[in-house]
């Protein structure tokens, strides 16, 4: 994990479920791990995230909650810089952030080293996982939010779908031979 708030990947994403309410650091891991199931947010980074995030100004303690038998839990939200530095992160995420190369893509480029029978099987592996995702996305898509609230949601599945396409387009260029194979050896 990053050692600052400035460099972790879910700040952002924490600053986003406080812009929307309060919450306290339990309900803000539930709550990304509900909303973006891909992410797998572990509930200690969240409550460390938490405490960086409220060394460097950026959210504050409001008040104490506790439901039940269930211990305290201190409810956070943003400052006025936590609102700033949020506002300034996403303009500069949405104008500068890099199109990354992924592991697929690097793969890909060597399907040819497969046997032309194996590569379908496993581009269909890889399918089924891509549908996997997309079923979770939807089933963690809350249609009574405001389209904007999971407009990176909406991103991503179209991403996915559009993967998942190629891919079995891909599938049926190798099944019907229209896709010219390699001699062994010479992927």
């Amino acid at each position: 994990m990053p050692l600052t708030a400035v460099d972790n990947p879910l700040t952002l994403r924490l600053l986003g479920l406080l812009v929307e309410q309060p919450m306290h650091q339990y309900a803000l891991a539930v709550t990304l791990n509900e909303r973006y199931p891909y992410m797998n947010a572990k509930s200690g980074s969240v409550y460390t995230l938490v405490r960086s995030l409220e060394a460097a100004g950026w959210v504050a303690p409001t008040g104490v909650e506790q439901m039940g038998n269930r211990p305290a839990r201190t409810v956070y939200a943003l400052t006025d810089q936590g609102w700033n530095v949020f506002k300034e992160r996403v303009r500069r995420q949405i104008r500068e952030a890099k199109v990354t190369t992924s592991a697929f893509v690097d793969a890909l480029a060597y399907l040819g080293a497969l046997d032309r029978a194996e590569a379908p099987h496993v581009l269909r592996e890889r399918q089924e996982s891509l549908e996997e995702r997309i079923g979770e996305l939807e089933r963690a898509s809350d249609p009574g939010l405001p389209e904007i609230t999971m407009i990176e949601v909406d991103f991503i599945l179209h991403q996915l779908r559009a993967e998942a396409e190629w891919i079995r387009a891909l599938i049926s260029r190798i099944d019907d031979g229209e896709l010219a194979w390699p001699a062994k050896g010479q992927a």
